[in-house]
Protein backbone atom coordinates (compact mmCIF):
# COMPACT_ATOMS: atom_id res chain seq x y z
CA UNK A 1 0.00 0.00 0.00
CA UNK A 2 3.05 2.24 0.06
CA UNK A 3 2.81 3.37 3.69
CA UNK A 4 5.48 3.96 6.31
CA UNK A 5 6.02 1.93 9.46
CA UNK A 6 4.02 4.30 11.67
CA UNK A 7 0.90 3.89 9.54
CA UNK A 8 1.47 0.14 9.34
CA UNK A 9 1.70 -0.04 13.13
CA UNK A 10 -1.47 2.02 13.36
CA UNK A 11 -3.32 -0.69 11.42
CA UNK A 12 -2.20 -3.21 14.04
CA UNK A 13 -3.31 -0.75 16.71
CA UNK A 14 -6.71 -0.50 14.99
CA UNK A 15 -7.26 -4.21 15.49
CA UNK A 16 -6.64 -3.73 19.21
CA UNK A 17 -8.80 -0.59 19.31
CA UNK A 18 -11.71 -2.81 18.37
CA UNK A 19 -11.41 -4.18 21.91
CA UNK A 20 -12.30 -0.75 23.31
CA UNK A 21 -15.93 -1.44 22.50
CA UNK A 22 -15.72 -5.11 23.40
CA UNK A 23 -17.89 -4.41 26.46
CA UNK A 24 -20.83 -4.19 24.05
CA UNK A 25 -20.50 -7.93 23.47
CA UNK A 26 -20.72 -8.47 27.23
CA UNK A 27 -23.96 -6.53 27.43
CA UNK A 28 -25.30 -8.39 24.39
CA UNK A 29 -24.64 -11.74 26.10
CA UNK A 30 -26.91 -10.65 28.95
CA UNK A 31 -29.93 -9.92 26.72
CA UNK A 32 -29.45 -11.85 23.45
CA UNK A 33 -29.43 -15.60 22.83
CA UNK A 34 -26.09 -17.25 22.19
CA UNK A 35 -26.76 -17.87 18.50
CA UNK A 36 -27.40 -14.16 17.94
CA UNK A 37 -24.13 -13.16 19.63
CA UNK A 38 -22.18 -15.67 17.54
CA UNK A 39 -23.96 -14.42 14.42
CA UNK A 40 -22.82 -10.86 15.10
CA UNK A 41 -19.27 -12.12 15.73
CA UNK A 42 -18.93 -13.99 12.44
CA UNK A 43 -20.56 -11.13 10.51
CA UNK A 44 -18.00 -8.65 11.82
CA UNK A 45 -15.19 -11.10 11.03
CA UNK A 46 -16.37 -11.71 7.48
CA UNK A 47 -16.59 -8.00 6.79
CA UNK A 48 -13.26 -7.16 8.43
CA UNK A 49 -11.05 -9.98 7.20
CA UNK A 50 -12.92 -10.60 3.95
CA UNK A 51 -12.50 -7.09 2.54
CA UNK A 52 -8.87 -7.01 3.68
CA UNK A 53 -8.28 -10.20 1.71
CA UNK A 54 -9.86 -8.69 -1.41
CA UNK A 55 -7.53 -5.68 -1.16
CA UNK A 56 -4.33 -7.62 -0.38
CA UNK A 57 -5.07 -10.12 -3.17
CA UNK A 58 -5.57 -7.22 -5.63
CA UNK A 59 -9.06 -8.47 -6.49
CA UNK A 60 -10.39 -4.97 -5.85
CA UNK A 61 -8.65 -1.61 -5.94
CA UNK A 62 -6.88 -0.46 -2.75
CA UNK A 63 -9.32 1.16 -0.35
CA UNK A 64 -8.60 4.45 1.41
CA UNK A 65 -6.44 4.20 4.52
CA UNK A 66 -9.28 5.16 6.86
CA UNK A 67 -11.47 2.37 5.42
CA UNK A 68 -8.72 -0.19 6.05
CA UNK A 69 -8.44 1.20 9.57
CA UNK A 70 -12.14 0.59 10.22
CA UNK A 71 -11.91 -2.92 8.73
CA UNK A 72 -9.08 -3.76 11.13
CA UNK A 73 -11.18 -2.47 14.03
CA UNK A 74 -14.12 -4.64 12.95
CA UNK A 75 -11.87 -7.70 12.74
CA UNK A 76 -10.47 -7.05 16.21
CA UNK A 77 -13.92 -6.45 17.67
CA UNK A 78 -15.24 -9.72 16.24
CA UNK A 79 -12.71 -11.58 18.40
CA UNK A 80 -14.21 -9.96 21.51
CA UNK A 81 -17.65 -11.32 20.66
CA UNK A 82 -16.31 -14.84 20.12
CA UNK A 83 -14.18 -14.79 23.26
CA UNK A 84 -17.01 -13.48 25.43
CA UNK A 85 -19.21 -16.44 24.49
CA UNK A 86 -16.36 -18.94 24.93
CA UNK A 87 -15.32 -17.58 28.34
CA UNK A 88 -18.86 -17.43 29.63
CA UNK A 89 -19.65 -20.99 28.53
CA UNK A 90 -16.41 -22.34 30.02
CA UNK A 91 -16.69 -20.63 33.41
CA UNK A 92 -20.44 -21.21 33.79
CA UNK A 93 -20.17 -24.95 33.17
CA UNK A 94 -17.02 -25.48 35.26
CA UNK A 95 -17.22 -22.99 38.16
CA UNK A 96 -14.81 -24.98 40.36
CA UNK A 97 -12.30 -25.44 37.54
CA UNK A 98 -12.27 -21.92 36.12
CA UNK A 99 -8.53 -21.84 35.53
CA UNK A 100 -8.52 -25.09 33.58
CA UNK A 101 -11.65 -24.24 31.59
CA UNK A 102 -10.43 -20.76 30.61
CA UNK A 103 -6.97 -22.09 29.81
CA UNK A 104 -8.36 -24.67 27.43
CA UNK A 105 -10.79 -22.28 25.76
CA UNK A 106 -8.17 -19.57 25.22
CA UNK A 107 -5.45 -22.01 24.20
CA UNK A 108 -7.20 -23.18 21.05
CA UNK A 109 -7.94 -19.60 20.03
CA UNK A 110 -4.18 -18.99 20.18
CA UNK A 111 -3.52 -22.07 18.07
CA UNK A 112 -5.54 -20.60 15.20
CA UNK A 113 -2.48 -18.71 13.95
CA UNK A 114 -0.58 -21.98 13.54
CA UNK A 115 -3.50 -23.67 11.80
CA UNK A 116 -4.25 -20.82 9.40
CA UNK A 117 -0.57 -20.18 8.59
CA UNK A 118 0.24 -23.80 7.79
CA UNK A 119 -3.04 -24.38 5.98
CA UNK A 120 -2.52 -21.35 3.74
CA UNK A 121 1.06 -22.45 3.12
CA UNK A 122 -0.19 -25.92 2.17
CA UNK A 123 -2.86 -24.60 -0.21
CA UNK A 124 -0.59 -22.10 -1.98
CA UNK A 125 2.83 -21.14 -0.56
CA UNK A 126 2.97 -18.10 -2.85
CA UNK A 127 -0.25 -16.52 -1.51
CA UNK A 128 0.07 -15.55 2.16
CA UNK A 129 -3.17 -13.57 1.77
CA UNK A 130 -5.08 -16.85 2.14
CA UNK A 131 -4.48 -16.39 5.86
CA UNK A 132 -7.03 -13.55 5.86
CA UNK A 133 -9.53 -15.60 3.87
CA UNK A 134 -9.36 -18.44 6.39
CA UNK A 135 -9.90 -15.98 9.24
CA UNK A 136 -13.03 -14.77 7.49
CA UNK A 137 -14.77 -18.08 6.74
CA UNK A 138 -13.51 -20.78 9.13
CA UNK A 139 -15.23 -19.18 12.18
CA UNK A 140 -18.53 -19.21 10.26
CA UNK A 141 -18.37 -22.98 9.83
CA UNK A 142 -17.17 -23.67 13.37
CA UNK A 143 -19.77 -21.40 15.01
CA UNK A 144 -22.54 -22.86 12.87
CA UNK A 145 -21.73 -26.34 14.17
CA UNK A 146 -20.92 -25.47 17.79
CA UNK A 147 -24.04 -23.35 18.38
CA UNK A 148 -26.03 -26.60 18.38
CA UNK A 149 -24.18 -27.92 21.43
CA UNK A 150 -23.50 -24.75 23.46
CA UNK A 151 -25.21 -24.72 26.85
CA UNK A 152 -25.07 -21.88 29.40
CA UNK A 153 -26.61 -22.74 32.81
CA UNK A 154 -29.06 -20.37 34.45
CA UNK A 155 -27.49 -17.93 36.97
CA UNK A 156 -29.06 -19.70 39.98
CA UNK A 157 -28.50 -23.22 38.69
CA UNK A 158 -26.23 -25.53 40.67
CA UNK A 159 -23.55 -26.98 38.41
CA UNK A 160 -21.69 -30.03 39.64
CA UNK A 161 -18.39 -30.30 37.80
CA UNK A 162 -16.98 -33.05 39.97
CA UNK A 163 -16.63 -36.66 38.83
CA UNK A 164 -17.49 -36.69 35.14
CA UNK A 165 -16.56 -33.00 34.76
CA UNK A 166 -13.14 -33.71 36.23
CA UNK A 167 -12.56 -36.56 33.78
CA UNK A 168 -13.54 -34.27 30.90
CA UNK A 169 -10.98 -31.62 31.87
CA UNK A 170 -8.28 -34.29 32.22
CA UNK A 171 -8.97 -35.62 28.72
CA UNK A 172 -9.10 -32.13 27.22
CA UNK A 173 -5.84 -31.12 28.90
CA UNK A 174 -4.03 -34.26 27.74
CA UNK A 175 -5.12 -33.74 24.12
CA UNK A 176 -4.20 -30.04 24.30
CA UNK A 177 -0.70 -30.74 25.66
CA UNK A 178 -0.06 -33.33 22.95
CA UNK A 179 -1.24 -30.84 20.31
CA UNK A 180 0.98 -28.06 21.70
CA UNK A 181 4.11 -30.24 21.85
CA UNK A 182 3.44 -31.57 18.36
CA UNK A 183 3.05 -28.04 16.94
CA UNK A 184 6.25 -26.81 18.60
CA UNK A 185 8.35 -29.80 17.48
CA UNK A 186 7.10 -29.51 13.90
CA UNK A 187 8.11 -25.85 13.68
CA UNK A 188 11.76 -26.80 14.27
CA UNK A 189 11.72 -29.40 11.50
CA UNK A 190 12.72 -28.42 7.94
CA UNK A 191 9.84 -27.28 5.75
CA UNK A 192 9.32 -26.97 2.03
CA UNK A 193 7.88 -30.29 0.87
CA UNK A 194 4.14 -30.37 0.27
CA UNK A 195 3.94 -34.00 1.37
CA UNK A 196 5.45 -33.14 4.75
CA UNK A 197 3.15 -30.15 5.14
CA UNK A 198 0.17 -32.33 4.25
CA UNK A 199 1.17 -35.00 6.77
CA UNK A 200 1.55 -32.36 9.47
CA UNK A 201 -1.89 -30.90 8.77
CA UNK A 202 -3.45 -34.37 8.68
CA UNK A 203 -2.11 -35.21 12.15
CA UNK A 204 -3.11 -31.78 13.47
CA UNK A 205 -6.66 -32.18 12.14
CA UNK A 206 -6.82 -35.63 13.77
CA UNK A 207 -5.79 -34.12 17.13
CA UNK A 208 -8.43 -31.43 16.79
CA UNK A 209 -11.13 -33.93 15.84
CA UNK A 210 -10.14 -36.12 18.79
CA UNK A 211 -11.73 -33.46 20.99
CA UNK A 212 -15.08 -34.80 19.79
CA UNK A 213 -14.38 -37.87 21.91
CA UNK A 214 -15.22 -35.83 25.01
CA UNK A 215 -18.83 -34.86 24.16
CA UNK A 216 -19.47 -38.31 22.68
CA UNK A 217 -18.25 -39.94 25.89
CA UNK A 218 -20.39 -37.57 27.97
CA UNK A 219 -23.44 -38.35 25.84
CA UNK A 220 -22.93 -42.10 26.22
CA UNK A 221 -22.47 -41.76 29.97
CA UNK A 222 -25.67 -39.73 30.12
CA UNK A 223 -27.57 -42.53 28.38
CA UNK A 224 -26.13 -45.04 30.85
CA UNK A 225 -27.29 -42.91 33.77
CA UNK A 226 -30.78 -42.65 32.28
CA UNK A 227 -30.84 -46.42 31.73
CA UNK A 228 -29.72 -46.96 35.34
CA UNK A 229 -32.48 -44.68 36.63
CA UNK A 230 -35.13 -46.43 34.54
CA UNK A 231 -33.86 -49.80 35.80
CA UNK A 232 -34.25 -48.57 39.37
CA UNK A 233 -37.86 -47.59 38.72
CA UNK A 234 -38.52 -50.98 37.15
CA UNK A 235 -37.09 -52.71 40.23
CA UNK A 236 -39.46 -50.77 42.46
CA UNK A 237 -42.43 -51.71 40.29
CA UNK A 238 -41.40 -55.35 40.42
CA UNK A 239 -41.06 -55.12 44.19
CA UNK A 240 -44.69 -54.05 44.48
CA UNK A 241 -45.74 -57.27 42.77
CA UNK A 242 -43.13 -59.35 44.49
CA UNK A 243 -43.54 -58.41 48.15
CA UNK A 244 -46.49 -60.75 48.82
CA UNK A 245 -45.61 -64.12 50.45
CA UNK A 246 -44.82 -67.10 48.28
CA UNK A 247 -45.36 -70.77 49.04
CA UNK A 248 -42.33 -72.41 47.45
CA UNK A 249 -39.17 -70.50 46.69
CA UNK A 250 -35.54 -71.50 46.55
CA UNK A 251 -32.70 -69.75 48.36
CA UNK A 252 -31.62 -67.60 45.42
CA UNK A 253 -35.17 -66.51 44.66
CA UNK A 254 -35.66 -65.73 48.36
CA UNK A 255 -32.62 -63.45 48.38
CA UNK A 256 -33.85 -61.67 45.26
CA UNK A 257 -37.28 -61.18 46.83
CA UNK A 258 -35.72 -59.86 50.03
CA UNK A 259 -33.66 -57.35 48.02
CA UNK A 260 -36.70 -56.29 46.04
CA UNK A 261 -38.71 -56.07 49.25
CA UNK A 262 -36.09 -53.75 50.76
CA UNK A 263 -36.41 -51.50 47.74
CA UNK A 264 -40.17 -51.56 48.08
CA UNK A 265 -40.02 -50.74 51.81
CA UNK A 266 -37.79 -47.73 51.11
CA UNK A 267 -40.16 -46.61 48.39
CA UNK A 268 -43.23 -47.13 50.63
CA UNK A 269 -41.71 -45.22 53.57
CA UNK A 270 -40.73 -42.32 51.34
CA UNK A 271 -44.18 -42.25 49.73
CA UNK A 272 -45.96 -42.24 53.12
CA UNK A 273 -43.68 -39.53 54.45
CA UNK A 274 -44.26 -37.40 51.37
CA UNK A 275 -48.05 -37.73 51.68
CA UNK A 276 -47.94 -36.84 55.39
CA UNK A 277 -45.79 -33.77 54.75
CA UNK A 278 -48.12 -32.71 51.96
CA UNK A 279 -51.14 -32.94 54.30
CA UNK A 280 -49.33 -31.04 57.07
CA UNK A 281 -48.21 -28.41 54.58
CA UNK A 282 -51.73 -27.92 53.25
CA UNK A 283 -53.14 -27.61 56.79
CA UNK A 284 -50.45 -25.11 57.78
CA UNK A 285 -51.07 -23.11 54.61
CA UNK A 286 -54.82 -22.94 55.32
CA UNK A 287 -54.14 -21.88 58.92
CA UNK A 288 -51.77 -19.10 57.82
CA UNK A 289 -54.29 -17.94 55.22
CA UNK A 290 -57.03 -17.76 57.86
CA UNK A 291 -54.79 -15.77 60.23
CA UNK A 292 -53.85 -13.38 57.43
CA UNK A 293 -57.50 -12.77 56.54
CA UNK A 294 -58.32 -12.13 60.23
CA UNK A 295 -55.48 -9.59 60.54
CA UNK A 296 -56.61 -7.81 57.38
CA UNK A 297 -60.19 -7.55 58.71
CA UNK A 298 -58.93 -6.14 62.04
CA UNK A 299 -56.70 -3.66 60.22
CA UNK A 300 -59.63 -2.42 58.15
CA UNK A 301 -61.71 -1.94 61.32
CA UNK A 302 -58.97 -0.26 63.45
CA UNK A 303 -56.14 0.88 61.16
CA UNK A 304 -54.48 2.99 63.88
CA UNK A 305 -54.32 0.24 66.53
CA UNK A 306 -53.39 -2.90 64.61
CA UNK A 307 -49.68 -2.34 63.99
CA UNK A 308 -48.36 0.06 66.59
CA UNK A 309 -44.83 -1.27 66.13
CA UNK A 310 -44.60 -0.35 62.45
CA UNK A 311 -44.10 3.35 63.08
CA UNK A 312 -41.39 2.60 65.62
CA UNK A 313 -39.56 0.34 63.18
CA UNK A 314 -39.68 3.02 60.52
CA UNK A 315 -38.18 5.54 62.93
CA UNK A 316 -35.22 3.26 63.56
CA UNK A 317 -34.03 3.73 59.97
CA UNK A 318 -31.76 6.76 60.01
CA UNK A 319 -31.68 9.44 57.39
CA UNK A 320 -28.24 8.26 56.23
CA UNK A 321 -29.55 4.75 55.61
CA UNK A 322 -32.49 6.20 53.71
CA UNK A 323 -30.12 8.18 51.49
CA UNK A 324 -28.13 5.02 50.70
CA UNK A 325 -31.28 3.12 49.81
CA UNK A 326 -32.45 5.90 47.52
CA UNK A 327 -29.12 6.15 45.67
CA UNK A 328 -28.78 4.52 42.24
CA UNK A 329 -26.67 1.38 42.13
CA UNK A 330 -23.66 3.06 40.54
CA UNK A 331 -23.51 5.63 43.39
CA UNK A 332 -23.66 3.06 46.17
CA UNK A 333 -20.43 2.10 47.98
CA UNK A 334 -18.07 -0.11 45.96
CA UNK A 335 -18.55 -3.76 46.99
CA UNK A 336 -15.57 -5.62 48.44
CA UNK A 337 -13.49 -7.88 46.22
CA UNK A 338 -15.26 -11.15 45.52
CA UNK A 339 -18.77 -9.72 45.31
CA UNK A 340 -20.75 -8.66 42.25
CA UNK A 341 -19.59 -5.40 40.64
CA UNK A 342 -21.52 -3.43 38.05
CA UNK A 343 -19.56 -1.70 35.29
CA UNK A 344 -19.67 1.74 36.94
CA UNK A 345 -18.85 0.29 40.35
CA UNK A 346 -15.91 -1.46 38.72
CA UNK A 347 -14.53 1.83 37.40
CA UNK A 348 -14.62 3.27 40.94
CA UNK A 349 -12.74 0.33 42.44
CA UNK A 350 -9.08 0.86 43.37
CA UNK A 351 -8.48 -2.89 43.18
CA UNK A 352 -9.61 -2.91 39.56
CA UNK A 353 -7.22 -0.13 38.53
CA UNK A 354 -4.32 -1.94 40.21
CA UNK A 355 -5.34 -5.07 38.31
CA UNK A 356 -5.62 -2.99 35.12
CA UNK A 357 -2.09 -1.57 35.55
CA UNK A 358 -0.53 -5.00 36.17
CA UNK A 359 -2.13 -6.38 33.00
CA UNK A 360 -1.03 -3.28 31.07
CA UNK A 361 2.62 -3.81 32.05
CA UNK A 362 2.57 -7.57 31.51
CA UNK A 363 0.29 -9.20 28.99
CA UNK A 364 -0.18 -6.07 26.88
CA UNK A 365 3.59 -5.62 26.41
CA UNK A 366 3.86 -9.19 25.18
CA UNK A 367 0.95 -8.78 22.77
CA UNK A 368 2.45 -5.58 21.31
CA UNK A 369 5.72 -7.43 20.71
CA UNK A 370 3.84 -10.20 18.91
CA UNK A 371 1.99 -7.64 16.76
CA UNK A 372 5.34 -6.17 15.64
CA UNK A 373 7.08 -9.53 15.31
CA UNK A 374 7.24 -9.41 11.51
CA UNK A 375 8.99 -6.04 11.39
CA UNK A 376 11.33 -6.97 14.26
CA UNK A 377 12.34 -10.18 12.48
CA UNK A 378 13.04 -8.37 9.21
CA UNK A 379 15.01 -5.62 10.94
CA UNK A 380 17.29 -8.26 12.49
CA UNK A 381 17.95 -9.75 9.06
CA UNK A 382 15.77 -12.87 9.18
CA UNK A 383 13.15 -13.71 6.59
CA UNK A 384 11.31 -16.64 8.23
CA UNK A 385 8.53 -14.53 9.69
CA UNK A 386 5.69 -17.08 9.15
CA UNK A 387 7.70 -19.77 10.93
CA UNK A 388 8.38 -17.47 13.88
CA UNK A 389 4.72 -16.44 13.99
CA UNK A 390 3.70 -20.10 14.15
CA UNK A 391 6.29 -20.70 16.87
CA UNK A 392 5.04 -17.87 19.09
CA UNK A 393 1.48 -19.08 18.56
CA UNK A 394 2.44 -22.62 19.62
CA UNK A 395 4.21 -21.41 22.75
CA UNK A 396 1.30 -19.11 23.51
CA UNK A 397 -0.91 -22.18 23.24
CA UNK A 398 1.34 -24.01 25.71
CA UNK A 399 1.33 -21.04 28.10
CA UNK A 400 -2.46 -20.90 28.13
CA UNK A 401 -2.63 -24.58 29.02
CA UNK A 402 0.02 -24.21 31.73
CA UNK A 403 -1.94 -21.36 33.32
CA UNK A 404 -4.70 -23.78 34.34
CA UNK A 405 -2.45 -26.48 35.78
CA UNK A 406 -2.50 -25.05 39.36
CA UNK A 407 -6.18 -25.96 39.52
CA UNK A 408 -5.17 -29.62 39.31
CA UNK A 409 -3.18 -29.22 42.53
CA UNK A 410 -5.69 -27.37 44.67
CA UNK A 411 -4.43 -28.98 47.88
CA UNK A 412 -1.01 -27.40 47.26
CA UNK A 413 -2.14 -24.05 45.82
CA UNK A 414 -5.36 -23.42 47.74
CA UNK A 415 -3.76 -20.67 49.85
CA UNK A 416 -2.10 -19.05 46.84
CA UNK A 417 -4.26 -16.26 45.35
CA UNK A 418 -4.93 -16.38 41.64
CA UNK A 419 -3.90 -12.72 41.03
CA UNK A 420 -0.41 -13.65 42.24
CA UNK A 421 -0.06 -15.90 39.22
CA UNK A 422 -0.27 -12.80 37.03
CA UNK A 423 2.87 -11.50 38.71
CA UNK A 424 4.63 -14.86 38.39
CA UNK A 425 3.92 -15.06 34.65
CA UNK A 426 4.97 -11.42 34.17
CA UNK A 427 8.46 -11.85 35.66
CA UNK A 428 10.00 -13.88 32.77
CA UNK A 429 9.10 -11.10 30.33
CA UNK A 430 11.83 -8.89 31.80
CA UNK A 431 14.87 -11.10 30.97
CA UNK A 432 13.37 -12.00 27.58
CA UNK A 433 13.12 -8.36 26.52
CA UNK A 434 16.61 -7.63 27.88
CA UNK A 435 17.98 -10.53 25.83
CA UNK A 436 16.53 -9.00 22.68
CA UNK A 437 17.87 -5.55 23.50
CA UNK A 438 21.43 -6.31 24.60
CA UNK A 439 22.56 -9.79 23.46
CA UNK A 440 24.02 -10.61 20.06
CA UNK A 441 21.66 -10.78 17.11
CA UNK A 442 21.67 -14.57 16.96
CA UNK A 443 18.79 -16.64 15.73
CA UNK A 444 18.80 -18.66 18.96
CA UNK A 445 18.35 -15.47 21.02
CA UNK A 446 15.46 -14.33 18.84
CA UNK A 447 13.73 -17.71 18.98
CA UNK A 448 14.32 -18.20 22.71
CA UNK A 449 13.09 -14.73 23.68
CA UNK A 450 10.07 -15.01 21.41
CA UNK A 451 9.16 -18.38 22.92
CA UNK A 452 9.32 -16.94 26.47
CA UNK A 453 7.27 -13.87 25.53
CA UNK A 454 4.67 -15.98 23.72
CA UNK A 455 4.33 -18.39 26.65
CA UNK A 456 3.98 -15.64 29.26
CA UNK A 457 1.60 -13.50 27.18
CA UNK A 458 -0.62 -16.52 26.56
CA UNK A 459 -0.61 -17.50 30.24
CA UNK A 460 -1.46 -13.96 31.41
CA UNK A 461 -4.31 -13.74 28.91
CA UNK A 462 -5.71 -17.01 30.22
CA UNK A 463 -5.22 -16.34 33.95
CA UNK A 464 -7.02 -13.00 33.64
CA UNK A 465 -10.31 -14.69 32.70
CA UNK A 466 -10.98 -16.59 35.97
CA UNK A 467 -9.35 -13.79 37.95
CA UNK A 468 -11.89 -11.26 36.65
CA UNK A 469 -14.80 -13.53 37.54
CA UNK A 470 -13.46 -14.27 41.03
CA UNK A 471 -12.63 -10.65 41.88
CA UNK A 472 -15.69 -8.92 40.45
CA UNK A 473 -18.37 -11.62 40.09
CA UNK A 474 -20.01 -13.57 37.30
CA UNK A 475 -23.19 -11.53 36.82
CA UNK A 476 -21.46 -8.79 34.78
CA UNK A 477 -18.40 -10.82 33.80
CA UNK A 478 -18.76 -10.22 30.05
CA UNK A 479 -18.79 -6.44 30.48
CA UNK A 480 -16.17 -6.29 33.23
CA UNK A 481 -13.58 -8.45 31.49
CA UNK A 482 -13.93 -6.54 28.22
CA UNK A 483 -13.34 -3.31 30.15
CA UNK A 484 -10.14 -4.89 31.49
CA UNK A 485 -8.78 -5.91 28.09
CA UNK A 486 -9.36 -2.39 26.77
CA UNK A 487 -5.86 -1.74 28.13
CA UNK A 488 -4.59 -3.79 25.17
CA UNK A 489 -5.83 -1.02 22.87
CA UNK A 490 -4.20 1.73 24.94
CA UNK A 491 -0.97 -0.26 25.27
CA UNK A 492 -0.89 -0.99 21.57
CA UNK A 493 -1.50 2.68 20.82
CA UNK A 494 1.28 3.79 23.18
CA UNK A 495 3.94 1.12 22.69
CA UNK A 496 3.14 0.52 19.01
CA UNK A 497 3.21 4.25 18.29
CA UNK A 498 6.59 4.64 19.98
CA UNK A 499 7.93 1.62 18.08
CA UNK A 500 6.75 3.07 14.76
CA UNK A 501 8.39 6.44 15.42
CA UNK A 502 11.69 4.81 16.44
CA UNK A 503 11.59 2.55 13.37
CA UNK A 504 11.02 5.43 10.94
CA UNK A 505 13.74 7.59 12.51
CA UNK A 506 16.24 4.75 12.29
CA UNK A 507 15.28 3.80 8.74
CA UNK A 508 18.06 2.98 6.35
CA UNK A 509 19.20 5.85 4.16
CA UNK A 510 19.44 3.43 1.26
CA UNK A 511 15.66 3.42 0.75
CA UNK A 512 14.57 5.30 -2.34
CA UNK A 513 13.26 8.79 -1.81
CA UNK A 514 10.42 8.21 -4.27
CA UNK A 515 8.83 5.56 -2.07
CA UNK A 516 6.97 6.46 1.06
CA UNK A 517 7.75 3.07 2.59
CA UNK A 518 10.94 2.80 4.63
CA UNK A 519 13.12 -0.12 5.62
CA UNK A 520 15.22 -0.30 8.75
CA UNK A 521 17.93 -2.83 9.52
CA UNK A 522 19.61 -3.44 12.86
CA UNK A 523 18.79 -3.52 16.54
CA UNK A 524 18.38 0.26 16.65
CA UNK A 525 15.10 -0.07 14.73
CA UNK A 526 13.35 -1.24 17.89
Amino acid sequence: MGIDQTKLNNLAVASDLGKLIGWVSGMACMVLPTWAVLGIAVSLGMMGYGLQWLVVSAIIKPLPYWVMYILCMMAGNSICWLNTVCFRVAISNFPDKRGIASGLSTSYSGLSTVIYTNLSRLINPNKPSLYLLLNAFVPVVVCGISVIFIRIPQPNAVVNDEGEGRDITYIFTFIAIVTAVYSIVFEFLPHGENSREGAYMAVLVFLLLSLLYVPLKAALCGKKLERSASTRVTDIEKAVEMHRPREKINCGQYIQDIGALDIYVEYKEFSDLWRQNSKDGDALQQQNLAETNTEQEMQQQNPAETNPVDNTEQEIITSADTDILKKPRFLKPVPPVGEEHGALQLLRSLDFWLYYFVYFCGGTVGLVYINNLGQITQSLGYSKTPKLASLVSSFGFLGRIASGLPDYFQSMTRGFPRPAWLGIWTLPLVPALFMLAFLDQKQSVLYGSTAIIGTCAGAITSVAVPTSSELFGMEHFGVNHNILISNIAFGSLLFGGVAGVVYDRSASSSSSSSSTATTCLGRACY
